[in-house]
């Protein structure tokens, strides 16, 4: 119960709901546990679940020509996470979902997502919402990533996104930084 009390808080905070409707929400999400380095979510595959991250972090990431991962985003605790084309639409995802450090995340599937409609039907429009509201909080996030030098960029990072300084391996901030790991901690070193 503890990790839908999560869901709950975040529930309460960001959208126009009450106490019955998130009751009923948060009775459709499933508890699941994620170790570090799991897949969650692979290229070519069709992802049939939202996700809330209750504790630890997921990474997205897509493979470069060279066969090299490239971290493109961050998935953080509080925050909800699904590929809404494959979701949708049976469309193969583009790209890939594992965790970074070990994961509590509550799932909702597409089959209890119809259901959790039928009983609440603003969900529907809340989770569109909020898929728009991610990709723009990720070009958000990323836009500094234009801007200066890597020590720069790597500063704001860790000013900005201290969790994931703190919990991040070195290599995917490097990738998401767009830098090799030995720049970055040559970068670290000087500051």
């Amino acid at each position: 119960m503890e990790l839908k009390n999560a869901l709950a808080d975040i529930l309460e905070k960001e959208h126009a709901l009450n106490r019955e409707e998130i009751e009923i929400i948060c009775s459709y999400f499933c508890p699941e546990d994620l170790n570090k380095e799991d897949v969650l979510l692979m290229a070519g595959n069709v992802y049939k679940k939202i996700v809330f991250v209750v504790e630890g972090i997921l990474r997205l990431y897509v493979i470069d020509p060279n066969g090299e991962e490239v971290v493109k985003n961050f998935i953080e605790p509080g925050c909800f996470f699904s590929d809404m084309e494959s979701f949708d639409n049976n469309h193969c995802a583009t790209f890939n979902v594992s965790a970074v450090t070990d994961c509590k995340i509550l799932t909702l599937s597409k089959p209890d997502k119809n259901r959790l409609v039928s009983q609440v039907p603003k969900w529907d429009y809340m989770m569109k919402q909020g898929a728009m509201q991610a990709m723009s909080d990720m070009i958000r996030k990323q836009e500094f990533l234009r801007i200066g030098d890597s020590s720069d960029q790597y500063q704001h990072f860790v000013k900005h996104f201290p969790l994931l300084a703190q919990q991040v391996p070195l290599k995917y901030i490097a990738s998401y930084l767009r830098i090799t790991q030995s720049s970055l901690s040559r970068i670290r070193r000087q500051h």
